[in-house]
């Protein structure tokens, strides 16, 4: 019974984990780099600003959306050679536009260098959110690929607030230094796992597929670069093998994919289920927020300091994503992203009125209110929506189109990128902290009414079958 209950820590999912785990590393990379720009575009634009050129809200507007542009340009890329080259080959390309992003940050001579780093940043996010699900579909059982997959969005939150606090205590030109130890030892660490069994199988390497299914499933192999699997494999583990190979080989995902696949009803439902997610995910603030979050407490008019505030909500951000982890297999996808979604709105709904009633004796007195109320907002966001976006963004697209609709549900969400990230200073500062909130609060709202009637449950669901 109590194995039952800890099923995550059964041997057999040892190596599933530990191969997830090294992906998070390039996660919380990224995260990182999200984090740094929030304190970041307070910091220069201020009189004490570390670099030798000035910077306007004009410049902070293009430094956000040239990162929408890259995840845009990574999509597309990531597109392209998700199927040409094989999983390992396409995670160790994310690191290269990273370690460059945080080299050009470093060297910064004038605004141009911070917008190709920011672009370059937004080109290994659009392929992590590409290659990074299906990677992570293909070596983790159902039994614990919604809880793995959900750590993966904690991995994302901590190198956030990492990103949130580092600037606030270390000088500029240290940040970079720290950063680019991330990339190196992920490329370090991924060299010791073996392909996946189902980028194998497609490519008809039965045997190799086998000693890599055998590897990540904690069956005996020889130690050997091959990874030859050892014959002593388990009945259970040698049937589950069968059936993902017949899946593969023999099934639908085997066969060439035609536009008449995209066509069907079951496609068409799936694939509005994730451009509504998109929808949701972006314009409901949940990445903006992230981004801009010491600006949002400098236009609210709290007398709080922005930099503490960032870092509280971050630690937030955090707990959230912990809840998300620990309830992902036990009350489903839909029960967990709607409990984030009407939280959101009812919060964000409540502190905007709150801002637009308030006077300045007003925010005097409950000056610890906006902060507060960021914490709720990102509270609920962190434990349903941000926690499980991509785990059902991948769950819900049908297995034989998957590797082809990840990368066009991930495109529109980089245009959804560019354009939140672009008005996002605008809306703050030129239309106010409650016009943006009730702006969110009623995406959430639309959003959560379509997903309630036609997105389905996709907990325990087979990656490798219709």
């Amino acid at each position: 019974m109590l194995e039952n209950k800890l099923t995550i820590f059964r041997k057999q999912y040892r190596m599933q984990i530990l191969g997830a785990l090294t992906f998070q590393i390039m996660n919380f990379a990224h995260g990182f780099g999200t984090g740094w720009l929030s304190p970041i575009v307070q910091i220069i634009q201020s009189p004490e600003t570390p670099l030798s050129f000035p910077v306007t809200v004009e410049h902070i507007s293009w430094i956000g959306s040239m990162f929408g542009f890259g995840f845009l340009s990574g999509n597309i890329l990531f597109a392209v050679t998700i199927n040409r080259f094989r999983r390992k080959f396409n995670l160790y390309i994310l690191a290269f536009p990273h370690m460059i992003f945080w080299i050009l940050a470093y060297f910064a001579e004038n605004i141009d260098y911070l917008y190709v780093a920011r672009f370059l940043a937004g080109v290994t996010g659009g392929g992590l959110f590409v290659i990074g699900p299906i990677f992570q579909s293909e070596i983790l059982n159902k039994n614990i690929r919604g809880a793995i997959m959900s750590l993966g969005m904690l991995f994302l939150s901590g190198g956030t607030v990492m990103g949130f606090i580092l600037p606030t205590v270390l000088n500029y030109h240290v940040i970079p230094c720290i950063a680019l130890l991330f990339p190196i030892v992920f490329l370090i660490a991924l060299y010791f796992f073996p392909e996946t069994p189902q980028s194998l199988l497609k490519s008809n390497n039965l045997t190799e597929a086998k000693a890599a299914f055998d590897f990540y499933n904690g069956v005996g192999t020889e130690k050997s670069p091959s990874f030859r699997s050892s014959v002593n494999a388990s009945e259970p583990v040698q049937n589950e093998f069968e059936e993902l190979s017949t899946n593969i080989l023999k099934g639908d995902s085997s066969q060439s994919v035609t536009m008449d696949d995209f066509l069907t009803k079951s496609a068409l439902k799936a694939f509005a289920n994730g451009t509504v997610l998109c929808i949701l995910y972006q314009l409901s603030g949940c990445f903006a927020f992230l981004n801009y979050m010491t600006s949002i407490f400098a236009a609210s008019g709290s007398v709080m300091d922005p930099y503490f505030c960032t870092n509280i909500v971050g630690i937030t951000h955090i707990i959230g994503c912990c809840i998300a982890t620990v309830l992902a297999e036990h009350i489903g996808r839909r029960a967990l992203l709607f409990f984030s979604t009407i939280g959101m709105a009812v919060s964000m709904f409540i502190f905007g009125v709150f801002l637009q009633l308030a006077d300045t004796r007003l925010m005097e007195m409950y000056y610890w209110a906006p902060l507060v109320f960021m914490m709720i907002v990102i509270f609920f966001t962190a434990s349903g929506l941000f926690g499980s976006f991509y785990t059902i963004l991948v769950e819900v697209l049908p297995v034989k189109i998957r590797t082809l609709a990840l990368p066009m549900e991930m495109t529109i969400f980089s245009l959804l990128v560019v354009i939140i990230l672009k008005i996002f200073p605008y809306l703050l500062f030129e239309l106010g902290v409650s016009t943006t909130m009730y702006s969110s609060a009623t995406i959430c709202v639309v959003t959560t009414i379509y997903l309630y009637i036609f997105l389905p449950e996709t907990k325990g669901k087979s990656m490798d079958a219709e």
